[in-house]
């Protein structure tokens, strides 16, 4: 706790057993001394609707609805950068948001397609920029896969903005590849090839990986990044295939970074369906999964590695705050863990009335430790204005969301979709949502 005197909460401390139900709840109630092998979670005090005692990770007050900025501080030396609005001219829906930045140059990428979100055809666009704050028109990285097909049955590959790598003093971007294959249900089990109220999960395979060079904004030739390209003779546009000799190393060193950063999916305590990780190392090497379930509690989860991400902990509930929406986080200097995502969930466990909460604002919530954020600070808020109406490009909503971000000399880079419409870059500097070096707590807004 980083308060002088803060009320002692539950501690709840999780080895190799697996806790669940009464036995979860009678283990919670259990103190003892934390060791190297354990790890020392907070109890809220609350338990979820299915009965499972809250992990208490939210120190910065819940948010209010329907307030600026969800209630929470908001940054008034954010610069906001547009980066895409060309939705009429060049597809509604953009999303997926990738950014780095190299050798003085910021590169973003997203994905795009002109019916919905991913259908058959969706491509990836990026642009670049010297400063972060005034961008260079886009351009096409990678082109349709297939033919471009509407978002309720546009069956057929789709793309997805991967992450950019840096091998040899050139940047890359890569390319998830996908096949869209019909909807199933929470389950996974039952696949129907029309949406209906039970199932309206999207599945979709996994196709491969692949990449090109972007260096200075100048294209190079697709590759594939592993054999399982190999199979596929139908893509839209021609790639070079795994073994090609003048890529080969390329490819081996960049795909092997997708292995040694695989995410973890964690089952969770209760049996929720666990999407969208991100994960972040304590300054004790535990690594902590922070993760979106699909039920919409409207809360996210929590799940713990000693071995390096080898296996994971089951995960539990949390009282962090969930629209729902993905979760990014990254290590400032110092070693404080910044969580971006729309944390502005006013009430857990209320999906059956109220499913998303708007995904507005988009948030940055302050670590010192890994295990309580203690302080929140609205990075963007407010509603975002359609071009294209929004029921003309299915699978749209909400406001600034799924973010992508950096830390570049003394200020933090958050790119983000904008009602998976346009594409937005914010620059905050870091000493408006840092602690001082001379104080490094933070005092949390409230306590369980």
């Amino acid at each position: 706790m980083t308060s002088a005197n803060p009320p002692m909460p539950k501690v709840l401390f999780i080895c190799s057993a697996i806790l669940c139900g009464a036995a979860l709840v009678a283990h919670a109630q259990q103190t003892a001394p934390s060791t190297a092998n354990d790890f020392a979670l907070r109890l809220s005090g609350n338990v979820t609707a299915q009965g499972i005692p809250e992990v208490y990770m939210w120190g910065a007050g819940m948010p209010r609805d329907g307030v600026e900025g969800a209630g929470f501080p908001i940054l008034k030396n954010a610069q906001h950068s547009a980066i895409f609005q060309e939705a009429v001219a060049a597809g509604g829906y953009n999303h997926h948001s990738q950014l780095a930045c190299y050798k003085g140059v910021f590169y973003a990428a997203w994905s795009n397609h002109p019916k919905g979100e991913d259908a058959a055809g969706q491509r990836i666009l990026f642009a670049t920029s010297s400063d972060g704050v005034t961008w260079r028109p886009w351009t096409e990285a990678f082109p349709p896969p297939d033919k471009v097909g509407a978002w309720d049955d546009g069956f057929g590959y789709y793309s997805v903005a991967g992450p950019w790598r840096i091998y040899e003093n050139e940047i890359y971007l890569t390319a998830r590849l996908y096949k869209f294959v019909g909807w199933e249900d929470a389950s996974g089990k039952d696949l129907v090839y029309k949406r209906d109220s039970v199932h309206y999960f999207k599945r979709f395979e996994s196709v491969g990986l692949l990449a090109r060079k972007m260096t200075g904004g100048t294209l190079g030739p697709v590759f594939a990044l592993s054999t399982r390209m190999n199979r596929i003779s139908d893509l839209a546009y021609p790639f070079l295939p795994y073994g090609d000799p003048a890529w080969q190393a390329a490819a081996n060193a960049i795909g092997q970074t997708f292995e040694i950063q695989r995410e973890p999916i964690p089952t969770a305590v209760d049996g929720a369906r666990m999407v969208e990780p991100t994960v972040y190392q304590t300054s004790a090497n535990i690594k902590i999964a922070i993760v979106r379930d699909d039920k919409f509690s409207h809360r996210k989860y929590v799940s713990f590695s000693k071995d390096d991400g080898r296996t994971w902990s089951t995960a539990l509930p949390t009282n962090i705050p969930d629209s729902p929406s993905l979760d990014i986080s990254l290590k400032a200097p110092g070693g404080a863990i910044l969580l971006i995502g729309n944390h502005c969930a006013s009430r857990f466990d209320d999906g059956a009335k109220r499913r998303h909460y708007g995904r507005d604002t988009l948030d940055v919530a302050i670590s010192t430790d890994g295990y309580l954020f203690a302080k929140t600070f609205a990075i963007r808020t407010g509603a975002h204005q359609w071009r294209v109406p929004r029921e003309e490009v299915p699978g749209r909503g909400g406001g600034p969301q799924y973010p992508s971000a950096l830390i570049e000399k003394d200020r933090l880079y958050v790119m983000y979709s904008l009602g998976k419409e346009d594409i937005w870059c914010t620059s905050i500097p870091l000493a408006d949502i840092l602690p001082a070096p001379s104080n490094p707590s933070i005092q949390p807004t409230s306590l369980p």
